[in-house]
């Protein structure tokens, strides 16, 4: 609306879907107004760390102009322990942090969500007066839904643990499936609940979409199109989800199975 233009970066498919410290500071400059780091991330599943926290605040500190934005809403579905909060390491960068109640709290219909400023050198004072008149323009959540949040926010969590080690269970099975199907292959999530897969049967390596579209009209199982995401970085990946129950999955992946044999050897 106001005139922003997005640029990505990339990320190492190779190693986890990490991002590319290096390709993100070849991509600075004095007009970059929001580096944005979503963490654990969608669609990939990367959890950073406090090493690649640091090193994206290093990058950020050294332009002015730059806010970082974190978008942490996949926070406690973290199976790899290294997950930390952007704002926690830093102590000069702004940084705009984003979370909310539907992913980790399993409540995606309160539509409840969250900004927080973390302003150590004070450098926000402008964008919070402009948020705040923005804020009174809109309508809030509703007052039962923050409430429910707050309790959420402030009572006790150990009931996220099961919901967090049966998710865990079902991303081991889809890996281990994956790693017997000819013509997929996968870089293991460290977080949230999605993997992005990649396609290596020469077919479709190069058609995400179509293999989408016709593994849905075929087989019922829908995906999503890694090149929905990215045109060039996604293309030859699908995002999929693995929240459903392990025999949900099971007849998923028995499907896409199904589906790729029929192609590779030419059978409609």
């Amino acid at each position: 609306m106001y005139g922003g233009k997005t640029i990505e970066y990339n990320l190492h498919g190779d190693d986890d879907w990490r991002p590319d410290f290096d390709d993100i500071e070849q991509k600075m400059d004095d007009d970059v107004r929001l580096l944005v780091l979503i963490n654990p991330n969608n669609p990939c599943g990367t959890v950073c760390g406090a090493e690649d926290v640091d090193r994206l605040l290093a990058i950020a500190r050294a332009w002015p102009n730059c806010i970082v934005v974190a978008d942490e809403i996949y926070d406690g579905l973290d199976f790899t322990g290294r997950h930390v909060s952007v704002a926690s390491r830093s102590e000069d960068v702004p940084v705009i942090s984003l979370n909310g109640v539907s992913k980790v709290y399993y409540a995606p219909g309160w539509r409840i969500g969250y900004m927080a400023l973390h302003d150590p050198a004070h450098r926000l004072s402008l964008v919070r007066d402009g948020l705040e008149r923005l804020l009174r323009s809109r309508l809030c959540a509703s007052t039962p839904a923050q409430w429910g949040y707050l309790a959420g926010l402030t009572g006790d969590r150990s009931w996220m643990r099961a919901y967090s080690e049966r998710v865990q269970t079902q991303r081991d099975y889809c890996l281990e499936r994956i790693a017997n199907i000819e013509g997929l292959e996968v870089q293991a999530p460290g977080g949230a609940f999605y993997m992005f897969v990649k396609l290596t049967d020469s077919k479709w390596a190069n058609d995400d979409k179509a293999f989408v579209l016709q593994l849905l009209h075929e087989e019922h199982v829908l995906l999503v199109h890694g090149s929905g995401f990215s045109p060039q970085r996604g293309c030859g990946h699908v995002r999929m989800v693995y929240l459903a129950e392990k025999d949900v999955l099971k007849e998923a992946f028995d499907r896409i199975e199904r589906f790729l044999q029929r192609h590779r050897f030419g059978h409609q």
